[in-house]
């Protein structure tokens, strides 16, 4: 299964520096059966989107929790079926395992120049979890695309963060 994992600069760092994403059991999103059923005639690119979106949003709300760097993280893995739990959310599963980095495909990152919007959603994250409509659209982020990387990129996506040394 392929799932994504919210995290943090932060935490890609500690990814990188460590050779995994631990401790388990981490949280996470994948297309799961009740994405797809809840989502009848969408193809899988717009449920891996959806997914994305979701990890997207997590990401933002580790940030919010931990002061870290406003750009969200997302890091792709791969998983066996075993290893996972669906969770509460359409998309959400509970992986039971650390992920080692050779399971990594992926890591999709926020540009520099989406540090200004991700900094007022971070703001507006009280507002969105009551239910403001508005603030729910401002923290979706949908006008900065994360970009993708490989995981062999991870050290440059890291040289391009003020986190690359280490500051916290």
């Amino acid at each position: 299964m392929r799932i994504y994992v919210p995290t943090t600069v932060s935490g890609l760092a500690a990814l990188h520096t460590t050779g995994r994403l631990a401790p388990a059991p981490l949280s996470a999103h994948a297309v799961t059966a009740a994405l797809r059923a809840s989502w009848v005639g969408a193809d899988d690119e717009e449920l891996e989107y959806a997914v994305l979106m979701a990890a997207a949003f997590d990401s933002l709300q580790l940030i919010a929790s931990t002061s870290g760097e406003p750009r969200r993280v997302v890091v792709v893995a791969d998983v066996d079926d075993v290893d996972t739990e669906p969770g509460a959310e359409d998309t959400a599963v509970t992986i039971a395992v650390e992920l080692p980095l050779s399971r990594c495909s992926a890591v999709h990152v926020d540009d520099s120049d989406a540090e200004g919007e991700v900094v007022l959603a971070l703001g507006r994250l009280p507002e969105a979890a009551a239910g403001d409509e508005r603030a729910l659209a401002d923290v979706s982020l949908v006008e900065h695309e994360l970009m993708w990387f490989a995981t062999q990129e991870i050290p440059d996506v890291l040289g391009q963060t003020r986190w690359a040394d280490g500051e916290s």
